[in-house]
């Protein structure tokens, strides 16, 4: 079994940026959703999976939202041509033989770990289609991440030397940073750089807060005052790979139109 996993808007909202013209135009969307096919059919002859799906966010309030109703709130909102033509971009998708998932109460990111984490469980390959950084948490032997734009993949090399860390630490490290694209609010005083340092000296959020007053200046005065914070701010960005997705994985075998 070789899965390929898209991030769908991650795709559509990326290629549909890159397309010149007008964004609030039906041309543009027509180009923007060709260009996204293309890239499609590219990925597809590119990785040749016995296996594809295609996640989007059903849209409303997440499991997320309900920890932390401010998730997301200054979120721009998808451009309108494309949010009121965005189900024949999902047709479009599925007339390529590719399944398209979205599951009430998570995100498209859940979905997919879900998916890949299972598939990975039976020995089998999978191939994540994204750039958002947060899908890097996934790496490892049989999951592999591809940023299908620059053409390169996205592994634990990649990631230990781009963040410091493995990729199983990335939540703590991201949640700590703090996301303002997201709303997540993070740690006051602690950046990338010192994320990592603490978590390669203390592996863990909990160890860290647990020997929090021991750790020298603001970083430790931070963890001392913003523990509920920062375990807020992991367990946001922290993929969720137990979904109840209602299908099983014979149902995204790919066939090509």
């Amino acid at each position: 079994m070789k899965a390929l996993l898209i991030d769908g808007m991650n795709l559509v909202r990326r290629v549909h940026a890159a397309v010149p013209g007008d964004e609030g135009t039906l041309e543009h969307f027509e180009g923007a959703l060709e260009s996204t096919l293309n890239s499609l059919r590219r990925a597809l002859n590119e990785h040749e999976p016995t296996h594809a799906v295609c996640a989007f966010d059903a849209g409303g309030r997440t499991w997320r939202h309900e920890i932390f109703p401010d998730y997301k709130l200054d979120r721009l909102p998808m451009p309108e041509q494309l949010r009121l033509n965005l189900h024949r971009v999902v047709a479009a998708i599925e007339n390529l033989g590719v399944r398209c998932l979205s599951v009430p109460g998570v995100e498209a990111d859940d979905v997919l770990a879900t998916i890949a984490v299972k598939t990975a469980a039976r020995d089998g390959r999978v191939v994540i289609l994204s750039t958002d950084k947060s899908m890097c948490q996934l790496a490892g032997d049989r999951i592999r991440i591809r940023d299908h734009f620059a053409a390169r993949e996205l592994d634990v090399a990649y990631i230990e030397d781009k963040f410091g860390v493995a990729p199983s630490q990335l939540a703590c490290l991201l949640g700590l940073m703090g996301d303002k694209s997201l709303n997540v609010p993070g740690v006051k005083s602690i950046g990338a750089r010192t994320a990592a340092k603490l978590i390669n000296e203390y592996g863990t959020l909990e160890n860290m807060l647990a020997n929090a007053e021991t750790i020298p200046g603001r970083p430790g005065k931070a963890l001392i005052a913003e523990a509920a914070q920062a375990r807020l701010s992991v367990a946001l960005v922290r993929l969720k790979t137990d979904v109840s997705i209602g299908i099983n994985l014979s149902q995204l075998r790919w066939r090509s139109s």
